[in-house]
Formats: structure tokens, C-alpha cells, sequence
């Protein structure tokens, strides 16, 4: 059986990639912005972990729609959350499972029970997040068994996920000032740069 996992490069999707591996074969997805190369981290990543990988482009008009939530909200989390549902429905048009990095204490992106539901019914798809039910600490144990990785700020793009993508594009529209506003100061994110072998 063939996976898809939502990938951003970092720890959690990288995990949750080697977690699925003993029941499929794992295929790593990356959404990516237009013109900026949002997507060079999960390549990487994507290349240290030995899967295959590709790169799918948001249409403009999800990308703004994110950004006109995100100025109409003063918070990423609304604009975060459409780009990871809109992502999982591009994926299931042509996957039968479907997974994601989401972990049990995650806020952002997270779909909700309904929304799970609906995605399944709606596109007859399995939707698997293989950390819901651990911890921040238990995966921060079997990340390090499995992989070394850096903690880096956001600003430093370590990662290929929503945010970064949003950030760019939202200081190109608004400036650097917007991005300041909307988003969390000293955000921090992982970038997967080997794995181990165990």
C-alpha cells in the first residue's frame, strides 16, 4: 500500500514518514508559493530520509484567501488551517491514504473531528496522523533515535511548511511589519539534516 505524507521538513513530518514506513510505501508531498522557493528544506530533508518527494504549487486564489484571513484576523491560525485542509484534499484526489505530521498538542494545523470526517466521506480516503497520540516529549525522544535535526527561527525559512510560505508572501504584500504583527515572535521550527541509522 502507497502513503502520502504532508511534508514540511521538519521533525514531526519526518517522524511521522518513518513511523508509516513498516505498513507502506511512503511518498512525501510539499506544498509550495508561487515563485518562492518555499519548498528547498523538504527537498533536503526529503533526501537525508532516502523517500521519494515532490513539490505541488498552491493556486493563487488559496494562497489569497490564507493571506486575506490572516489580515482580517490579526492570526495566522484561521490562514494556516485553510492551507492544510485545501493541501489534504489536493493529495486525496490521487491517494488512497493520506497522512500528516500533526501531533496530539498541535493547535495549528489541526483538522477537527468533523473535518476529518468530512475530508474521508467526501473523497473516500484513509486520513492517518501517526503522532496524535504521543506528546511533545515522547516525540522529541523517537525524533532524536531517528534522525538529527536543528531548531532554527522562523525567520531563517528551516523549514517548507505553511508558515514560511505565508510569511513570505504576506511581507512582500504588506511589509515586514505585517509579519511581525501577525505572527509570533521567536517562533521556532526544526529542519531534519540526517538519519540515523537504528
Amino acid at each position: 500500500m502507497k502513503v502520502i505524507v504532508l511534508f514540511s521538513g521538519g521533525k514531526d513530518s519526518a517522524l511521522a514518514s518513518i513511523l508509516l514506513e513498516p505498513f507502506f510505501d511512503v511518498e512525501l508531498a510539499t506544498f509550495a508559493f508561487g515563485r518562492h522557493d518555499t519548498d528547498k528544506a523538504a527537498k533536503e530533508a526529503a533526501k537525508v530520509l532516502n523517500l521519494p518527494h515532490r513539490t505541488i504549487v498552491f493556486e493563487d486564489e488559496v494562497l489569497e484567501e490564507a493571506l486575506g484571513m490572516l489580515l482580517d484576523t490579526g492570526y495566522p491560525r484561521d490562514g494556516l488551517n485553510r492551507l492544510h485542509r485545501h493541501a489534504l484534499d489536493v493529495l486525496s484526489r490521487d491517494w488512497e491514504f493520506v497522512a500528516d505530521g500533526t501531533k496530539r498538542e498541535d493547535r495549528v494545523p489541526m483538522m477537527t473531528p468533523d473535518g476529518v470526517r468530512s475530508l474521508e466521506d467526501r473523497q473516500k480516503v484513509h486520513y492517518i496522523r501517526p503522532l496524535a497520540g504521543y506528546g511533545s516529549k515522547t516525540i522529541n525522544a523517537l525524533a532524536f533515535r531517528y534522525m538529527d535535526f536543528e531548531t532554527l527561527p522562523s525567520e531563517v525559512r528551516p523549514a517548507s511548511d505553511f508558515e514560511v510560505g505565508l510569511r513570505l508572501a504576506l511581507e512582500e504584500r504588506c511589509g515586514q511589519e505585517a509579519v511581525f504583527r501577525i505572527f509570533p515572535a521567536n517562533h521556532m521550527h526544526t529542519r531534519v539534516v540526517r538519519r540515523k541509522s537504528v
